[in-house]
């Protein structure tokens, strides 16, 4: 099970809220798509262990990544391309909408995971599933929780 988060944009208590219901729904990886907003949030998601991808108002990047690796969290940069439960994943935050919409022409990937838009997603282009978690702020705060092997995903609203 993954668990998915974006735009937390340095909202460390609202990622940590979420951390607490990735834990009960049984997520063994949580994925944060960019728009991290400080290195202190990574320290809510170490416990669990996970990656991330870098967003647009990520300006501290070096340190991201060398926080993140130092809590055992992977940096995929801009864009991470990975296997899990026999399934393809690629994660970007999608600010770069020629890159999204390239991963999304291909056809490569089983699941492409973004954030940066304020609104959940869940659609499906061909053999690919875009999914977004929506933001961890507002008045719609939400995450994902993803079985990539089955296809079911829970919207948790924050």
């Amino acid at each position: 099970m993954l668990g998915l988060l974006a735009n937390s944009d340095g909202r460390s208590e609202i990622v940590q809220a979420a951390v607490s219901v990735f834990l009960s729904e049984g997520v063994d990886l949580v994925l944060h798509c960019g728009g991290i907003g400080g290195r202190h949030v990574l320290d809510e998601i170490a416990p669990v262990g996970g990656a991330f991808v870098w967003g647009d108002r990520d300006h501290d990047r070096t340190g991201l990544m060398r926080d993140g690796l130092g809590l055992g969290l992977v940096c995929f940069g801009l864009l991470g391309d990975f296997a899990h439960a026999e399934k393809k994943l690629a994660i970007v935050h999608g600010h770069e909408k020629s890159i999204l919409k390239k991963l999304i022409s291909e056809q490569q990937y089983d699941y492409i995971l973004c954030g940066h838009e304020a609104k959940t997603e869940d659609q499906t282009v061909g053999k690919t599933r875009i999914l977004n978690p929506g933001p961890l702020y507002g008045p719609t705060r939400s995450a994902m929780v993803l079985d990539p092997f089955e296809g079911k995903v829970k919207i948790v609203a924050l």
